[in-house]
């Protein structure tokens, strides 16, 4: 059992570290060295616990995409599937869309390298961007893009796509662009009152976007 420990250990300290080496300088530039240098570990356990550095790169990123379905768009939006006919089934589903988003890539029980792991990964593309395309951003699409289709059947594709778009490049901008947000902020971490604000103003804003009718309760507000 002890050995097994280890053994989880020094996958979980590779995962970590070639994730971390990842978002600061994007996989390609990664080197094994590196990896068993920031992971305190000889560089022949990547081969011994993954095989090489392309399937360690592959693990990395399905640690990322297993953390992020763990509680998938589908999830959140099923209890709203049923009155989407109504105000408050289309506001509610588009707030927990919104919400999802945000508490994934803002969770502080999860590493910042993951967030940081999927821009890099976005910005070439390559066999592992496929991979993230696939089984996390296609499904939250797909999903998204139905839920908009029977808020209003009369979206046309391009339309539906901006409306995503609008949803996640404020919350993509915050993970992306976390070191510059905070200092801006003036804190060390999103505050749990400013990513509120930010949820409200995303849902008001698609509100007015989708022509719904106004929530009662939760509304953007000014200091």
């Amino acid at each position: 059992m002890k050995k097994y420990a280890s053994s989880e250990q020094t996958r979980e300290a590779l995962i970590n570290a070639t994730g971390e080496l990842a978002a600061e300088t994007g996989f390609p530039n990664v080197s094994t060295r590196a990896i068993a240098e920031r992971a305190n570990e000889n560089i022949g356990s990547i081969h011994y616990h993954f095989g090489g550095k392309e399937q360690l790169f592959e693990a990395v990123v399905q640690e990322v995409i297993k953390r992020c379905n763990a509680y998938p768009v589908s999830k959140a939006v099923e209890p709203y599937l049923d009155i989407l006919d109504t105000a408050e089934g289309q506001s509610g589903a588009i707030r927990a869309v919104v919400k999802r988003e945000i508490n994934l890539l803002f969770d502080p029980d999860y590493p910042l390298w993951h967030s940081r792991v999927i821009y890099q990964l976005m910005q070439q593309k390559s066999r592992l961007q496929d991979l993230m395309v696939r089984d996390l951003f296609d499904p939250i699409v797909n999903t998204v893009s139905s839920l908009l289709r029977q808020v209003n059947p009369e979206l046309d594709e391009q339309e539906i796509f901006l409306l995503i778009s609008e949803i996640i490049s404020p919350i993509a901008t915050h993970a992306d662009y976390m070191t510059y947000c905070l200092e801006q902020l003036g804190t060390a971490s999103y505050e749990a009152e400013y990513l509120e604000k930010m949820e409200n103003l995303i849902v008001h804003k698609m509100t007015l976007l989708l022509g719904l009718k106004a929530e009662t309760q939760k509304q953007p507000h000014a200091d």
